[in-house]
């Protein structure tokens, strides 16, 4: 036996969810990890979604679980964190919750989405003459950012990961690229401009997914997000600061680029898909998921190669 197949055996632990599970299971078991079974007591790494009244094995104990999602689905819900950053004082892009409130600026255009839908669904692009004939009471009318940084010509959104853990607010180095399947107009309201992208997966489909950090503007663009995070997270402190020890909680952050490289947050997803195409599942995905187990078992992080991805700390919430 090598000395990596001794440090496995010793480090052993075993892990559980229920989304993403295939990550999750090329993610931890090169780290010790073992699939929960019928019988275990306890459970070191839990990443179980209630969602649908679903739930986690009985008397099982965690070492570690999602922060209780009443706390988080504030973020995940587009009114309720807009409202939050307004209270901030951080107003762009801004939104409103009224179609008689949105400024009279001809040709402007604007989103309008249900707080609630994922995945590119209940969302319409319109000009401002077109929002009444739109709007439903309950949904939000967000600002569209048009001065945007440019993929080949075609608009693009970054899925960034942020973890929250002990008070501490981390972020991951790496990004995932999703690139839009038209060329970009700004004034446009074609959902393929401006928000579809439920084609990546196919490989013959104009929007394609890639790892961020390929492009050139990617380290300075990542510098600027973590600035964002840190603007941004800080307005949600009274949610994340939870008294229950070893919680954590995994975003999917959904932020555009503008030209001058800062960053704009879109949306956060606070149960965020993890499955994605195979190449960034590899080159994303499951680093991200080791680099999450090393945050929460810091004395066992030297089970990472030296050069493996890591997630930064970068504030105190």
């Amino acid at each position: 036996m090598n000395e990596i197949d001794s440090n496995t055996r010793k480090n052993e632990f075993v892990y559980l969810s229920n989304r993403g599970s295939a990550i999750f299971k090329a993610a931890l078991e090169p780290l010790g990890g073992r699939l929960f079974r019928e019988g275990d007591r306890s459970i070191s790494l839990l990443y179980f979604d209630q969602y649908g009244d679903k739930y986690p094995p009985a008397e099982v104990e965690a070492a570690y679980t999602l922060i209780d999602r009443q706390r988080t689905i504030p973020l995940d819900n587009k009114a309720r964190m807009a409202t939050l950053l307004a209270d901030a004082g951080l107003l762009y892009p801004r939104v409103y919750f009224d179609d008689a409130n949105v400024p009279d600026e001809s040709g402007s255009l604007w989103f309008i989405k249900d707080p609630m839908a994922t995945g590119g669904k209940g969302i319409s692009v319109v000009t401002r003459e077109q929002i009444s004939t739109h709007f439903t009471f309950g949904c939000i009318i967000q600002e569209a950012v048009q001065d945007l940084a440019l993929l080949e010509g075609r608009k693009f959104t970054l899925r960034a990961y942020v973890l929250v853990h002990d008070g501490k607010l981390y972020l991951l180095p790496e990004a995932i690229t999703v690139l839009h399947g038209a060329m970009y107009d700004p004034g446009s309201s074609d959902p393929m401009v401006q928000f579809e992208h439920s084609g990546y997966m196919d490989e013959s489909s104009a929007i394609k997914m890639s790892v961020f950090g390929e492009q050139l503007i990617s380290e300075t663009v990542m510098k600027n997000l973590e600035l964002n995070m840190t603007q941004v997270f800080p307005a949600f402190s009274n949610f994340l600061k939870y008294e229950k020890a070893h919680t954590y909680c995994l975003f999917g952050v959904d932020v555009l680029v503008k030209s001058d490289l800062t960053t704009v947050l879109i949306e956060i997803n606070d149960r965020p898909n993890l499955v994605h195409t195979r190449s960034i599942n590899e080159a994303v995905n499951v680093p991200m998921v080791q680099a999450l187990y090393c945050v929460l078992e810091s004395e066992k992080a030297q089970l990472q190669k030296p050069e493996a991805m890591q997630f930064k700390c970068i504030a105190t919430l």
